[in-house]
């Protein structure tokens, strides 16, 4: 699932849950609820896909789009506006654990699974082209929700 959408996701339950010792690791967990989901995944082969100017170009339209749920937060101050900013920041970040392979694909060196992404490939199970149709339609459904918990 893009970025976008686990950011999203953490800042709606930041923002819904009262109690810190409950939002943090449950933003945390919908990261791995998401990707469970079906969603998009690339056509081309792994590795070429991970050098791809589009793949690269997503990377930072996620993280830019990231900053803007962030910065939306800070500008509107909504109740648990800081607890929503984190944990958007808690959804997205296990994403950041697969830096590893995404730089060992650009510098074009073998890449060897550890069981993190082991896990984490076997919790994506269905990431196809096709699964962009859910990844959009949890986008409008998480934007249309996060506005309307801003006020």
């Amino acid at each position: 699932m893009r970025a976008i959408n686990h950011a999203l996701t953490g800042a709606i339950i930041g923002l819904t849950i009262d109690v810190p010792v409950i939002a943090l690791p449950a933003a945390f967990v919908s990261h791995y609820v998401l990707d469970a989901i079906p969603h998009h995944g690339s056509a081309i082969k792994n590795e070429d896909n991970l050098r791809s100017k589009n793949f690269t170009l997503s990377l930072y339209l996620d993280a830019l789009l990231c900053g803007l749920v962030v910065l939306i937060l800070a500008i509107v101050q909504p109740k648990n506006w800081f607890q929503a900013a984190v944990c958007a920041f808690l959804a997205a970040l296990p994403d950041m654990f697969s830096f590893g392979r995404y730089w060992a694909a650009r510098k074009h060196k073998a890449y060897k699974p550890n069981q993190y992404s082991q896990f984490a490939s076997k919790i994506q199970w269905f990431e196809r082209p096709i699964g962009g149709v859910v990844e959009m339609a949890w986008l409008i459904g998480a934007t249309i929700i996060f506005v309307a918990l801003l006020g």
